[in-house]
Formats: structure tokens, sequence, C-alpha cells
């Protein structure tokens, strides 16, 4: 059956709201693919494990204590580190009644934290989210698989500028999420002001600034928007 064009539009939307999330997705993705290669991971192992895992820090840990880590531990770290899919998987599920088990299952792979949060925004909206869904989750998903190749291939550790890119680029990715999530269309502003302030709070907090830019960015210009919306006649 040939999608709808409600379908078909929602679908290309989702690939066009996830651009910046592959942004994110390129620098991770392409450090773990570093990693693999220096741990003796194949590239078709490290691209492997990023289609069945899709889960940069059960990735990374996988990578990094593959001769140390055994089965029960492994599968120990796999439902503390993913069990938030557990939750996200029940919120979409509401949203998804008219889709099969069938297909919800095919496309669980798809899933992540930026999925979710962009697929449960569309969800509000009058589009197919389902399709929106597909969108977002195999631009993303087709990104990282990249990234990873990119990164194995290059073979090096990740240098220092990388790493301090991915430490700023991590709440700003978490911020225009979170802006875009609460309901307002503020995601430039939100990507500069996390851009912005992330190198400043992160000498003063530390490894918190990950979560202290995001929330803090976003009740700013949630409160914005609600004084605008009052002030206007």
């Amino acid at each position: 059956m040939n999608a709808s064009p409600a379908a078909r539009s929602s679908f290309l939307q989702g690939c066009r709201d996830s651009l910046p999330v592959c942004l994110t997705f390129g620098f991770l993705f392409s450090s773990i693919g570093a990693l693999a290669s220096k741990a003796g991971f194949s590239l078709l192992q490290a691209t492997v494990m990023t289609l069945t895992v899709h889960a940069a820090p059960l990735q990374a840990l996988i990578v990094q204590q593959s001769d140390t880590l055994g089965l029960v531990a492994l599968l120990a770290a796999t439902v503390l580190v993913n069990f938030r899919f557990v939750i996200m998987s029940s919120v979409l599920a509401e949203q998804f009644q008219h889709v099969s088990l069938g297909r919800s299952l095919l496309s669980a792979q798809l899933l992540s934290i930026s999925t979710f949060t962009l697929s449960n925004r569309c969800g509000k909206g009058p589009g197919d989210v389902y399709a929106y869904y597909l969108g977002c989750g195999t631009t993303t998903l087709g990104c990282a698989i990249a990234a990873t190749a990119a990164g194995h291939l290059i073979g090096a550790t990740p240098s220092a500028l990388v790493t301090q890119l991915v430490t700023i680029i991590l709440p700003v990715h978490f911020t225009a999420l979170a802006c875009h999530a609460a309901g307002g269309n503020r995601a430039l502003q939100a990507t500069v002001a996390g851009f912005v302030l992330t190198p400043l709070i992160g000498g003063l907090l530390g490894s918190l600034h990950v979560l202290v830019v995001p929330i803090g960015v976003a009740v700013l210009l949630c409160a914005v928007d609600n004084r605008s919306q009052r002030a206007a006649p």
C-alpha cells in the first residue's frame, strides 16, 4: 500500500528535523568507531554494533571493557543503561496504536532519546507521528552507522579538539531538544545560547553543565514565550 501524502510529508519533515541531531551523532559515533578500531573490532563488527545496539554509552562500555566484561555483567549493564527505552517506548506506544505490532517491533531499533523527543513533540500536532518517527529514526541511525564506519577507517584515538567539541555539542544538542519538546520554535536561539553558555558554565560546574545548560536555557526561553503571549493583545 502506498503511503498517503500526509505520511510522506511527515516522514520528510522528520528527516529535516533530525539533521541537527546528525551533527551530534557524527561526533559521538565517529569516536565510537575510532575506539572500536583501537580495541581490535573489525569494521563490520563496529558498524553492526551501532546498527543493533544504537546506544553510544553502552557501545563505549562494550568497546572499552570487551576483554573483562562477562556475559552476566554485560546483560546487567544493558538493562541499567537502556532501561530508559522502556519508558520511552511505553509513551510512544500510546501514539502508535494504529500501527501493527510487527511494524512497531521492526522500527523499535530507531528509538533514541533524540527520536523520542522529536516524535513526542510531533504527536501533539496533526501530522502522522509514526511516519515522522520513521523519518527521524532512519536519518539518525544512518548517520550513526556512517559516522561509526568513518571513525573506524580513520582508526585514531579522538584528538583533544574532537573531545572538546563533543563536550560542547552535547549540552547544545540537549538544549535544542529541550526547547523543541517544550513546544517553542526557538531551536536557533537555544543552539546559540548553548554554544555561549557551555564553555562559561562548564568551568564552574564541571560535568553538571550537561544538565544545567539545557534545563536553564529551556526554562528561560519558555518564560520569555509565556511572557510574550500574556503581553499580546
